[in-house]
């Protein structure tokens, strides 16, 4: 499968309306998640840093994922840093599309909320 041409990302890309929405639903979803996994007493705990609306650090045993919300052109960013500097810094973008998908950069499928909330945790717990 090829990847979108910036005409159809385009297209697919939420208006900036719901884009704010999605933001918000997305990362309230994760401080969900990292809530849950606490009170269950999960081995491996992770923790969540947010200075802005706008931007979050999820922080975990395996490093930490700093996560900035889609920005007026719509894309949002993030950055790993691994514990272990050796395996070098990973950077992506993301965006939403008018159907409530994220789109990840390095993906070929958009996916649903709580399957990129995991992917997030897995990062930095794994």
């Amino acid at each position: 499968m090829s990847a979108p041409t910036v005409g159809t990302v385009e297209r697919q890309l939420a208006s900036r309306a719901l884009t704010a929405e999605l933001w918000i639903s997305l990362a309230s979803l994760l401080r969900s998640h990292v809530a849950m996994h606490s009170v269950v007493g999960m081995d491996v705990q992770a923790r969540i840093i947010s200075d802005s609306d706008s931007a979050l650090e999820l922080l975990g045993p395996n490093g930490k994922l700093s996560i900035v919300g889609p920005r007026t052109s719509g894309f949002g960013a993030t950055e790993f840093r691994p514990e272990a500097g050796e395996f070098g810094d990973e950077y992506s973008t993301f965006f939403f599309s008018a159907d409530g998908l994220v789109h990840l950069e390095n993906s070929v499928a958009p996916m649903d909320f709580e399957t990129v909330v995991e992917l997030w945790l897995r990062k930095v717990r794994a």
